[in-house]
């Protein structure tokens, strides 16, 4: 009678020891992917943001080797209304040419018929340059999670944040100074562009924890101080 109770008893415990072993391994396992996730979605979003400001300031640097090469203005084009944003690097007429006095920076309120004519002309300069082929067959285009806040100049009287914008290179060597600011719901990286040599700057600012309906409207406000900033510099 004893040994059949122990028999009972063991074989119940080997039981519960069974079933506990389980429960751990199953918790153990949602831990790992949980934490992985946590880990690795901020880590994966960096890297993909460092990637994408490391092939603008690729494009930046060729702009201005390539400017001497062909002997013709070379600009960075930017497509900031498109989803997802556009840019591409493009050749145009030799260094004669003329440029409008910051028709891509203006930033007052227009009629109707001056919108159209600012559109029309527009798309006439844009008619005057060639994709560069050596450096892309088509658009450059941003993944969904990052997106380019804002584009200026010195001339600017605020940062670009929508429509078409460009960032010139001159057969002399010399190229706008401009300010491009690149951003995902982590972080903010502000690139600075040297007009006399091939040095680019960039500086990381975080965001900070943020909702999706509070992001937008923080990047712009931090790309916004980061434009004031520079521009005091000047």
């Amino acid at each position: 009678m004893r040994l059949h109770l122990n028999k009972k008893f063991f074989t119940s415990q080997n039981n519960n020891q069974g079933f506990t072993l389980i429960e751990i391994l199953v918790a153990l396992l949602l831990i790992v992917v949980v934490v992985s996730s946590v880990i690795s979605r901020p880590f994966s979003s960096r890297v993909d943001l460092d990637k994408e400001v490391n092939s603008l300031e690729r494009a930046i640097r060729f702009m201005s080797d390539e400017a001497a090469l062909k002997n013709a203005v070379i600009r960075l084009h930017f497509m900031l209304n498109k989803e997802p944003q556009e840019y591409s690097l493009e050749y145009g007429p030799s260094d004669s040419f003329i440029l409008p006095p910051k028709p891509e920076f203006e930033t007052k309120v227009e009629t109707k018929e001056e919108e159209e004519k600012k559109k029309k002309e527009l798309k006439n300069l844009n008619l005057k340059f060639n994709k560069i082929a050596e450096f892309q067959e088509k658009n450059s285009e941003l993944p969904d999670d990052i997106k380019i806040i804002g584009v200026a100049t010195p001339q600017s009287e605020k940062l670009q944040m929508l429509g078409e914008v460009s960032i010139y290179a001159y057969p002399t060597g010399e190229k706008d100074e401009a300010l491009v600011i690149v951003g995902n719901d982590e972080d903010i990286i502000s690139i600075k562009v040297n007009p006399f040599s091939m040095k680019v700057e960039h500086q990381i600012y975080p965001l900070g924890k943020t909702t999706e309906k509070e992001l937008i409207e923080k990047q712009q406000e931090k790309a916004s101080e980061i434009f004031e900033k520079w521009k005091k510099e000047k």
